[in-house]
């Protein structure tokens, strides 16, 4: 039986540790909020990794990336949540005006309720957790050994190819929905050449010739997704004060609020360094 490559080892024991952090995470009863974010970026991180191999994990993916999914889009609404109240205490600042106290507190209120509510449904997501072996059992009988450094390197292309064609898009039309299939697909390049850096790492094989072109494009792909994410966040704040907020004191929030958006300018949509295999 072939044995399988070191690369190839490290990138499933990377998979298999981000699919204990989820679980570790969500066990987290001290500070669930924090839990649900942390299994969030573990479950983006696993979906990245797996993606490095569609080419030679073909109809074995489908079925993990749904699961993938399904889990993060169970914990989205608690993690936008608590979210809306990190960004309103953001904006107010160490002296919030009477304003801004009742739009925190009806956030807080709205966030734990949330909270409660699906550790009802779910207690200590046991649930959520026991689909996470589950899923950590199928993701290691995938045939890691084919995961060679020309399959990743095909990935890596296909993922900055996607990233230029998201960027097109904006170029021509500039809507939140392309704002938000830009910035997802950035943040997966961004973390399948920080997966395949550690791993190299890991490995003990040298750094590419291109090392120092990866670095620069995963900072700007983390720059990119950073600065959308704040203006989306700052955007979904505004969207959900105007449903739960006074109608005499929502004015001056969202004076605020758009006075912020201002602040966070996407990056030059052509000034972004190209990935190039070789």
């Amino acid at each position: 039986m072939p044995t399988t490559p070191k690369l190839a080892t490290a990138l499933a024991a990377f998979a298999a540790s981000e699919c204990r952090r989820a679980i570790r995470s969500l066990g987290d009863s001290k500070q669930p909020h924090t839990g649900i974010h942390e299994a969030r970026k573990a479950l983006r991180r696993l979906k990245s990794l797996l993606r490095l191999g569609a080419t030679v994990f073909e109809g074995a993916l489908p079925p993990l990336e749904t699961a993938i999914d399904r889990l993060a889009v169970s914990l989205s609404p608690l993690r936008d949540a608590h979210v809306a109240v990190l960004t309103a205490r953001l904006l107010a600042g160490a002296d919030p005006s009477d304003g801004w106290k009742h739009a925190i507190e009806a956030l807080e209120l709205r966030s734990e309720s949330r909270l409660t509510a699906a550790l009802i449904k779910d207690p200590r997501f046991l649930d959520r957790r026991k689909r996470i072996r589950e899923l950590a059992h199928a993701v290691a009988a995938l045939p890691w050994r084919k995961m060679s450094r020309h399959v990743l390197e095909h990935a890596v292309a296909n993922s900055e190819k996607r990233v230029a064609k998201a960027r097109k898009r904006m170029r021509k039309s500039a809507t939140t929905a392309n704002l938000h299939r830009w910035r997802r697909r950035a943040r997966r390049l961004r973390m399948q050449l920080e997966l395949i850096r550690k791993a190299r790492k890991a490995a003990g094989m040298p750094a590419p010739h291109h090392a120092e072109r990866d670095k620069a494009l995963a900072r700007a792909m983390s720059a990119l997704s950073d600065t959308i994410g704040s203006k989306q966040d700052l955007r979904a704040l505004r969207r959900t004060l105007r449903t739960i907020v006074d109608p005499d004191t929502m004015p001056a929030l969202i004076v605020a609020i758009t006075h912020e958006l201002k602040k966070h300018r996407t990056p030059t949509i052509d000034s972004l360094p190209q990935h190039r295999v070789g």
